[in-house]
């Protein structure tokens, strides 16, 4: 597969195509995509890109910025490379995923590789988190240890720190990827569920949680005191985010709505009055961009992604990017110690997935190193803007709208996607498959953001504890706005989630017969706590889809709901799926149940054209 191609100008232009007025096929969305990742080396020399290789697998392949060779370093033909990062210079550590007996991987776990792609090493199983049929190709949160590990990287050639599971405690351990080895660290406290590592590659901050209270630990001297305990939500609560080696930065609320960036005085065990970073109408919820030994900078989600940044040479980077590649949001890598003029982006937008260059410095030129989707054209794509409407009770309430240019200045059919957990955010300013596909079939698509979504600050989270009604207000509410803004036709409305999305959109169903006209869920939770659904107040059309496999949502639990509802409503489709490993790797499962969420959408809201 050719991945590199020099561009001279016209950088993000799509492919000039003949008018085709046709939907577009829903594999195109749902399919893997070619390129799902990059990341350069911290000296700036080579690039790691996770892209599709020609057996339908995710591969690794490594790209010499200087000279282009490129040298695929991990291809399976029965598993795919998921997680990835660069131990230094020469060595990567990956994680691979959708594994299939009789191949070249015995087992789905961690492995460390040279650039050159020798000197392969199986170092351990790593623990995955519970997969639903419906999710995407990289859908994994495998458990490496960068996930709770924050901070300056191992210092050591060849060591990677990981995380053991040993019951319910998490070890800290480093490993040499070389001869796999396995040590443990100094740190020993129980039920920790964060590590802050400094410049010298230490863990010096832990978070554990003891006795109903979170205690941050401090190591000085190579002896661990505790600096803080309190319980999780306290008005003095707050996260260590990181440590360098004059301070340590906590992300907290010190009296105020939204979250903001602290500096903590580790000798006087308090938090600076004046912050350091802060979002106006929104928590800092970030993380800092290291170089070697400093902070170069803060990158945060508001509306979209944003990036601040402290060194003045990465601050003019980004505006001269930015000029060249305008429109987008234009993430910026560059070697924690550099010794080229190279910096890889990432340019993204609401109506076009990820784009990976790589970028000169010197030269000022763009080599297009490949994309997600190169066969989308992003004009046939819907914006998206975030925008707030009044509850019942006055509060602002956040919600991504997205708009599909057929619909245009007249009320459209609508479908209000609801997010897969509750109290996290329902939507990004970027390319999301779901909302594209479903805006293309000519449907306005509404994300809200209900009281209880954390990121919003203080006052809008705690809103929704123990509030379940309210919280179901607030979507009743989004699509009372909807009509009254005109988006939307009051009399085609449907309500769709996945988990708890699945859970909300049956619970407003059987509220309210007459909000929504039908509803989906697919691997839907029935239950959430002591709430439950009750089947038999839903009258209207419903699809239910589960996966026979699933861990997230069991399958009887589905199938059960899907019994009590079906002995007194008619209307309801009934999808089950067997994963397998050659679905996930054609994401087959995936693209069925969109064609039958398509199809049952045309049949109860939908009012296209023949031909569309």
């Amino acid at each position: 597969m050719k991945l590199l191609a020099l561009l001279l100008s016209g950088a993000l232009a799509a492919p000039v195509l003949a008018a085709d007025s046709a939907p577009i096929p829903v594999e195109k969305f749902f399919q893997k995509p070619d390129m799902t990742g990059a990341s350069i080396s911290p000296d700036g020399r080579h690039v790691a890109l996770r892209a599709q290789g020609n057996s339908g697998r995710s591969m690794l392949n490594v790209v010499n910025a200087e000279t282009r060779e490129q040298r695929v370093v991990a291809n399976f033909n029965n598993a795919d490379v998921s997680m990835f990062y660069w131990l230094d210079d020469q060595r990567l550590a990956y994680t691979v995923i959708n594994f299939d007996q009789g191949g070249d991987i015995g087992k789905p776990g961690l492995f460390a590789v040279d650039r050159d792609g020798k000197d392969f090493m199986p170092l351990a199983e790593v623990l995955t988190a519970a997969r639903s049929f419906a999710d995407n190709d990289s859908s994994d949160t495998t458990y490496l240890s960068e996930v709770s590990i924050h901070g300056f990287p191992n210092r050591k050639p060849d060591m990677m720190y990981v995380v053991s599971a040993t019951g319910q405690d998490r070890l800290l351990s480093r490993m040499n990827t070389r001869i796999g080895y396995r040590s443990l660290t100094n740190v020993r406290a129980p039920d920790t569920s964060k590590w802050l590592t400094g410049p010298d590659g230490e863990a010096r901050i832990t978070l554990t949680h003891l006795d109903g209270k979170d205690v941050v630990y401090y190591s000085e001297n190579h002896q661990w005191r505790q600096i803080a305990a309190f319980a999780p939500g306290a008005p003095e609560a707050f996260t260590p985010v990181l440590y360098t080696d004059s301070a340590l930065y906590v992300r907290a609320n010190q009296g105020k709505n939204e979250t903001a960036i602290y500096r903590y005085d580790l000798q006087k065990n308090s938090i600076a009055e004046t912050p350091t970073i802060t979002v106006p109408g929104y928590d800092a919820n970030g993380y800092f961009l290291l170089g070697d030994k400093d902070m170069r900078g803060y990158r945060v989600h508001t509306d979209s992604e944003n990036t601040v940044w402290f060194d003045p040479a990465m601050k003019a980077l980004q505006k001269e990017v930015d000029d060249i590649l305008p429109g987008t949001v234009n993430t910026l890598s560059y070697g924690a110690r550099s010794e080229t003029p190279y910096a890889l982006i990432d340019a993204h937008r609401d109506i076009q997935d990820h784009i990976y260059f790589l970028y000169n410095r010197d030269t000022k030129k763009l080599l297009r190193l490949g994309a997600a989707h190169p066969d989308l054209d992003p004009d046939r794509m819907a914006p998206m803007a975030l925008m707030r409407y009044p509850a019942r009770d006055g509060m602002q309430i956040p919600a991504y709208l997205t708009i599909p240019e057929s619909a245009g200045k007249k009320p459209a059919p609508t479908v209000v996607l609801i997010g897969a957990q509750q109290g996290k955010r329902n939507g990004r300013w970027e390319w999301n498959d779901e909302v594209q596909f479903l805006a293309s079939r000519g449907y306005v698509v509404l994300q809200p953001n209900p009281r209880g979504t954390r990121g919003f600050g203080l006052a809008h989270e705690k809103a929704g504890v123990n509030a379940p009604e309210a919280v179901l207000d607030d979507i009743f509410d989004a699509v009372k706005w909807a009509v009254q803004q005109g988006y939307t036709d009051a009399a085609r409305v449907c309500i769709a989630g996945t988990g708890y999305g699945g859970y909300a959109a049956m619970k407003a169903l059987a509220r309210d017969t007459t909000g929504f006209k039908c509803g989906i869920s697919w691997s839907g939770a029935t239950t959430n706590g002591d709430d439950k659904v009750d089947p038999a107040r839903i009258t209207q059309p419903v699809l239910l889809a589960y996966g026979k496999e699933d861990r997230r949502v069991p399958y009887g639990e589905g199938r059960k709901f899907y019994d009590t509802l079906a002995a007194a409503n008619p209307k309801v489709v009934w999808l089950e799926y067997t994963p397998s490993a050659e679905s996930w790797k054609t994401q087959s499962n995936r693209i069925d149940l969109w064609r039958q969420i398509d199809t049952f959408l045309q049949r109860n809201i939908g009012t296209r054209p023949a031909g569309l």
